[in-house]
């Protein structure tokens, strides 16, 4: 599987992102974070899913695990695309979809070009419980875009120390329903405290 990938950002539109990565130009269709961060001439590094449908093999790019991993929930569900998910997360905020499915406001999702209001249902009927197992309905709401790269910084380095993604979300869960993050190190520090707890 194509993991990930990191270049020279060479263009960037409305739909996605050319990254030259060692003399070749790969197109990522990408997410709205992703978005926001790429500039012509910029290094970036994001993460991938690679999808092949009749029309042959496309890119996705997202900007961390957790917008990889819902988009590999709304994929799940029947009738929803890997073209129509990069939608949902190219239009909205992330917490504006995980909060939305997990309450049900299939409105919400109705702003998404192509996502009817039968679609919308469906994706708020199927995918709730997954949102409430999976603790991103619990970041969504705690994480504030100031603090969000503080929390990508310690989802790096758990990684990089052998944890896995679900470990590191439950702690980061829990001490954030705490307290706001001091600063990265300080953040780290408690997640590695939460975690010899368990």
């Amino acid at each position: 599987m194509l993991y990930s990938l990191e270049g020279s950002v060479s263009l960037s539109n409305d739909e996605g992102i050319a990254l030259d990565v060692g003399g070749i130009g790969f197109f990522v269709l990408c997410s709205k974070k992703v978005l926001r961060e790429a500039e012509p001439g910029c290094s970036l590094k994001i993460l991938t899913s690679l999808q092949v449908s009749e029309a042959g093999p496309s890119l996705f790019g997202f900007n961390d695990e957790e917008e990889r991993t819902l988009f590999q929930m709304l994929l799940k569900v029947r009738g929803v695309g890997s073209r129509l998910a990069i939608s949902i997360l190219r239009v909205l905020d992330f917490s504006d979809i995980i909060n939305s499915i997990a309450s049900g406001s299939s409105l919400v999702l109705c702003q998404v070009p192509g996502v009817g209001k039968k679609t919308a249902e469906r994706l708020c009927f199927e995918l709730k419980q997954q949102i409430d197992r999976s603790g991103l309905k619990t970041l969504a709401s705690m994480v504030s875009p100031e603090v969000g790269d503080t929390v990508q910084f310690v989802y790096d380095a758990l990684e990089s120390l052998g944890f896995s993604r679900s470990e590191s979300r439950t702690a980061l869960a829990r001490i954030l329903a705490r307290k706001e993050p001091e600063s990265p190190e300080q953040l780290l520090r408690d997640a590695l405290t939460e975690m010899k707890k368990n």
